[in-house]
């Protein structure tokens, strides 16, 4: 049996600033392991909220990983800025299927990429975002509601 590709979450930390109103920006998207494909998601440097993504992801994630999930069962997550989202669901054991999306007005959704990858490689590239994206705040003294979900959700990752 030939290794899953690795889709990684990907958070360039020295993109990270902070606004006037408190929140944390800057680039995250989903890399996909094959160099020559590059369908990275939604793009390459997209600009985010990093902190409250990998928190409402790492929550979703971490559930859906904890639990059987039931036939079929799908959990989704979102980007903020902007009308993307992918969709994790289970392949086989130890594999998720991720199937991106840009979600248009009316219902219409628009196709993104999709991968078949390795669940536990998938969430290690999570728990590693998390933690770069929290000592990179921590190292600024950037302290707020956000962070502090953040940082509960990576300490229950172990």
């Amino acid at each position: 049996m030939r290794p899953l590709p690795h889709v990684e979450i990907v958070v360039e930390t020295e993109t990270l600033e902070l606004s006037a109103r408190g929140r944390i920006t800057g680039r995250v998207w989903l890399q996909d392991g094959n160099r020559e494909a590059q369908a990275d998601f939604p793009e390459v440097g997209w600009s985010d909220f990093p902190v409250a993504l990998l928190h409402a992801w790492t929550t979703d994630l971490q559930r859906f990983a904890r639990e059987v999930p039931a036939s079929g069962a799908v959990v989704t997550c979102r980007f903020l800025d902007g009308p993307y989202s992918f969709t994790v669901a289970v392949e086989q054991r130890g594999a998720w299927r991720i199937g991106c999306s840009e979600d248009r007005s009316a219902g219409r959704s628009e196709p993104g990429p999709q991968w078949v990858t390795d669940q536990s490689s998938f969430l290690r590239s999570l728990y590693r975002a998390g933690r770069n994206v929290l000592a990179h705040c921590d190292a600024r003294g950037w302290w707020n509601v956000d962070t502090e979900a953040l940082r509960r959700r990576m300490e229950s990752a172990g």
